[in-house]
């Protein structure tokens, strides 16, 4: 080897650190990384805690997580509207108002259009199909429909947040109707329930309290037209033969805590009942708080039974 000349260091071996500087270094390292998967962890629970609040809050908010909550209301019903405008203002909730079909327009069209139904029959069926019709056209993905002589549960916003936690884990947006109220007992309701439960309608009954989505919403408008012409039924009796095929999403709520004053307290537009009342028993009805009802709701039964003209 010539003086002067050394041989040259592999990189390895000028980088080579002392054993307990290496150890050291791996453990920094290891440190690091459970650090940061620890945050990520921390990141996700506190999204997740986020997202559960966010649909709590979203359930609770105006419009109860609905895009838009209509009510069928006839302007010459002012003592109506005066219950759903109280409703509204203990519950803080933002009500859309869309007119309803009163019988003599009805029997017109029935007239004009060969309807199979007319009267108070088919203005309740024409008022829904209104509102299924405005929401394809206004694109509105998601609306809660109410006729303007309901009640509500004085805990209404928990009672609801609690079922649409239990929709959304359930089916996410995979669903097309949901009933908060109906007025006869399920067959495949849940026999008892302490607070609120969740389940699959097989025959939901009454059209007083219920949501839809705008998917929903275009079928219906598009069966109803044409059953209007070929099938002499009411209007729920139709959306309930749909469910009990299963051609729906159809979920209901039991006990609901949406239910209809009873006619001794306010007489109604757009019932198709004919013997028998329609009031509903309430845990803590908003109305008689409010001291808009007669009747303590507590002190009647849970369901109602139908006897329907032909």
């Amino acid at each position: 080897m010539k003086q002067g000349l050394e041989p040259r260091l592999a990189p390895i071996d000028r980088l080579r650190l002392p054993r307990s500087w290496t150890r050291a270094l791996v453990a920094t390292v290891l440190a690091l990384g459970i650090l940061a998967a620890s945050y990520n962890v921390v990141v996700a629970c506190r999204q997740a805690i986020q997202a559960n609040s966010n649909k709590y809050y979203r359930a609770t908010n105006a419009t109860l997580g609905f895009q838009k909550i209509f009510v069928l209301n006839m302007p010459q019903r002012r003592d109506r509207r005066q219950n759903m405008s109280a409703l509204a203002r203990f519950h803080t909730l933002h009500l859309t108002y869309a007119q309803t079909v009163d019988r003599h327009e009805a029997d017109a069209l029935a007239a004009a259009n060969s309807y199979l139904i007319n009267g108070t029959h088919l203005a309740c069926y024409l008022s829904h199909l209104r509102v299924y019709q405005r929401m394809v056209r206004d694109h509105i993905e998601t609306a809660l429909i109410l006729e303007d002589d309901v009640d509500v549960e004085l805990d209404l916003k928990p009672r609801h947040a609690a079922v649409m936690r239990e929709v959304g884990r359930r089916y996410g947006r995979d669903w097309d109707m949901l009933y908060l109220g109906h007025c006869t007992r399920d067959s495949q309701e849940p026999a008892s329930s302490a607070y609120v439960s969740l389940y699959e309608a097989g025959h939901p009954m009454c059209l007083h309290a219920y949501a839809v989505t705008r998917e929903c919403a275009r079928r219906l408008a598009v069966l109803l037209e044409e059953r209007l012409r070929t099938v002499g039924h009411d209007i729920d009796l139709v959306l309930a033969v749909g469910a009990g095929f299963g051609v729906s999403t159809v979920l209901g709520t039991s006990p609901p805590y949406m239910v209809q004053i009873g006619r001794q307290e306010v007489a109604s537009d757009l019932t198709l009942l004919q013997d028998g009342d329609t009031a509903q028993r309430l845990h803590g009805s908003t109305l008689f708080h409010l001291r808009r009802r007669s009747t303590d709701p507590r002190t009647l039964p849970a369901y109602i039974e139908l006897s329907r003209r032909d």
